[in-house]
């Protein structure tokens, strides 16, 4: 089993991914998104919705919404949310690898750096290549990612992080492969005792990778972002955007 397919590491370290700080700047970031893409359409997939911090407020607006994720424990909190507010919308626990729905959809995004996790390129590559295949002619694909560049300007070898509750994440991170891969090593403690501990790598992707890969994958125009926003990119920008357009 793959990390990223591993319960224990989503439902324990989930204080530290999805804070509710997060949850509601999704609210606002949504509305950020639908206008940098120019989107006015129905029909949306989520891919890697997690606990859909997306995917709700747009199925509140009335869109038809999908959402990916090969993550049970967080389709299933999605799930309760969207029953709690009276929305509704498709939940699809797929493997992003195997999930292809040819033209049927409008906007695809995919969010908080949820791409890179396979070990062979080959494989990131036939996600976009899905993503683009699940498009309609002139549909839009939002990826967000921190890049490259942005991540050689910060890094640290060693970083923590504490919840209000006292728990701990240690990460202990390395660059692999050239500049092409991270390792990071996750410890989670809580008062003296070790709630779980996993090693994980991802690629890593500056702006003119990931463009070169959408290309590839047969977008017809990529653009580069700084922000949801739409800001120039730059090596101190938080994150990285990249807008595409398929056809």
């Amino acid at each position: 089993m793959e990390w990223f397919e591993r319960s224990d590491f989503w439902e324990l370290t989930y204080p530290f991914m999805f804070p509710e700080t997060r949850i509601e700047k999704a609210e606002q970031d949504v509305l950020l998104l639908l206008k940098l893409a120019d989107f006015e359409k129905d029909d949306v997939l989520d891919l890697c919705c997690g606990p859909g911090r997306f995917a709700i407020p747009l199925a509140r607006m009335g869109y038809n919404v999908t959402g990916v994720d090969i993550t049970g424990f967080l389709l299933d909190i999605a799930r309760n949310r969207a029953s709690l507010e009276n929305v509704e919308m498709e939940l699809v626990k797929e493997d992003m690898r195997r999930f292809s729905r040819p033209e049927s959809y409008d906007l695809i995004f995919n969010m908080f750096t949820s791409f890179g996790y396979f070990k062979e390129n080959s494989d990131n590559m036939q996600v976009l290549e899905n993503v683009n295949e699940s498009l309609r002619q002139g549909g839009k694909f939002v990826m967000e990612t921190m890049g490259k560049e942005t991540l050689a300007s910060i890094f640290h070898q060693v970083t923590d992080e504490e919840t209000d509750e006292g728990l701990l994440l240690i990460q202990r991170h390395r660059i692999e492969d050239g500049w092409n891969r991270i390792e990071n090593d996750w410890l989670l403690i809580e008062d003296e005792s070790v709630l779980g501990r996993w090693k994980f790598s991802h690629w890593i992707y500056s702006a003119a990778e990931l463009k070169s890969m959408l290309l590839g994958a047969g977008f017809s125009n990529v653009e580069i972002y700084g922000d949801l926003k739409g800001a120039p990119y730059t090596s101190e920008s938080a994150r990285l955007i990249t807008l595409s357009t398929s056809g």
